[in-house]
């Protein structure tokens, strides 16, 4: 078996555009998987196609060989522009080597290590801590046992320029009332942290004392402000802290993750073994969040997760992605015994998109999606489908 093509597709998933990679081989197995990134998926594309040069006439089953050589003989190594491209197409080609063997990728790499897997949804905290109080409510109306928001004030309110509310089940990453260009160098006044605090004490009222509750900080606070933050949640029972600091400093990191019981979670712009290696020798975090998509595929993130395995940090994979990058997902949570959950969106329109779009939607009870089945990935793409979904410009901030 030899591959003859890497063919993609731009597909625009509500708020965000994913590459859809084909890998096609003269035998006629055909390998599929998604990316995202925001902000640069023509780039990414682009970075895809490229490795066409290299796997054209391949074995496309030696994906340890191809890995090591896409990664290596590229020349400028490291981050995530670079693992991108390289995920998408490793995903791609682990899901030839399933459908040949007739297995689910995760019991090629020795699973399944659990039946279901554990995920929260996204959950907007809104403009005041009564609305954040009933968007938890409506999340956990729908069956979920863990939310995620990201921080209140910075994030959550309207969208500028549209007239729809993102609800408490869809996505949160919308703007708040300080400014998306405010920096972490800047002053912060001190009622930020207790008007915040107040958010989270509400949320914790609605959801009870069994609810997980996330906050994600997207990098925007400096060491100390992340700190006053910690410290006036520490009483909230959180799940994990996120991103609470740019995440290009390990010192910056360490500062906050040693003075606060408080898991701090982190990884999503971190890219391959090289990438993660120091913030979990330096124990930086306790949950490790790379996206399987942007750091590696699941040969880069099988190693991340016996890395941090053997420092007893637990994988929380970053994955706002699309359908079929959940269901990817599914399979390296059911490879490792040191997963911890799977962060996804959660909201009715995303159940919508993937019943669209995939032929086998992924299965929910309560709040953990059932493994697939298939072999491979255990999916197909609706073309007519994706036909309906061209690609939108899509601007962003911090």
């Amino acid at each position: 078996m030899k591959v003859t093509d890497i063919k993609t597709r731009l597909l625009n998933l509500n708020f965000r555009n994913a590459v859809v990679v084909r890998v096609e081989t003269d035998e006629g197995v055909v390998g599929i998987s998604e990316t995202v990134m925001k902000r640069k998926t023509h780039t990414i594309e682009r970075s895809i196609l490229e490795l066409k040069r290299y796997l054209e006439g391949k074995d496309p089953t030696e994906v340890e060989s191809h890995w090591e050589k896409m990664y290596r003989d590229s020349f400028w190594v490291g981050g995530p522009m670079h693992s991108t491209a390289i995920s998408a197409v490793d995903c791609a080609l682990w899901d030839i080597v399933g459908k040949v063997s007739g297995l689910p990728i995760y019991k090629l790499f020795g699973g399944p290590t659990r039946p279901r897997v554990p995920v929260y949804c996204h959950c907007s905290a809104g403009g005041t801590p009564e609305a954040f109080a009933k968007n938890v409510k409506a999340c956990q109306g729908r069956g979920y046992e863990a939310i995620k928001t990201t921080l209140p004030l910075f994030y959550g309110g309207l969208q500028e320029g549209k007239s729809r509310r993102v609800e408490g089940h869809g996505y949160s990453g919308t703007n708040g009332v300080i400014s998306a260009t405010w920096k972490e160098t800047e002053y912060l006044s001190p009622s930020v942290f207790s008007r915040v605090r107040e958010f989270f004490l509400a949320a914790r009222e609605a959801g009870g004392p069994e609810l997980g509750i996330g906050v994600d900080c997207h990098g925007r606070l400096s060491s100390k402000a992340a700190l006053k933050l910690c410290r006036v949640l520490e009483d909230v029972g959180l799940m994990f802290v996120e991103e609470p600091v740019p995440p290009e400093s390990v010192e910056g990191l360490c500062l906050v993750q040693r003075e606060t019981s408080i898991p701090i979670a982190a990884g999503e712009r971190w890219a391959t073994i090289y990438g993660v290696r120091p913030f979990v020798e330096k124990q930086a975090v306790d949950l490790l969040q790379c996206d399987l998509v942007n750091c590696g595929g699941y040969t880069g993130m099988k190693k991340i997760a016996a890395l941090a395995e053997a420092h007893y940090i637990g994988m929380a994979p970053h994955n706002p992605n699309g359908p079929l990058a959940t269901v990817m997902n599914l399979h390296y949570a059911a490879a490792i015994p040191n997963f911890f959950i799977l962060e996804t969106i959660g909201s009715e329109a995303e159940a919508e998109l993937a019943a669209e779009i995939l032929d086998k939607p992924p299965k929910r009870c309560g709040g953990e999606l059932l493994l697939p089945e298939g072999p491979g990935i255990g999916v197909e793409l609706n073309e007519a489908a994706m036909d309906r979904r061209p690609y939108e410009v899509r601007e962003g901030w911090r």
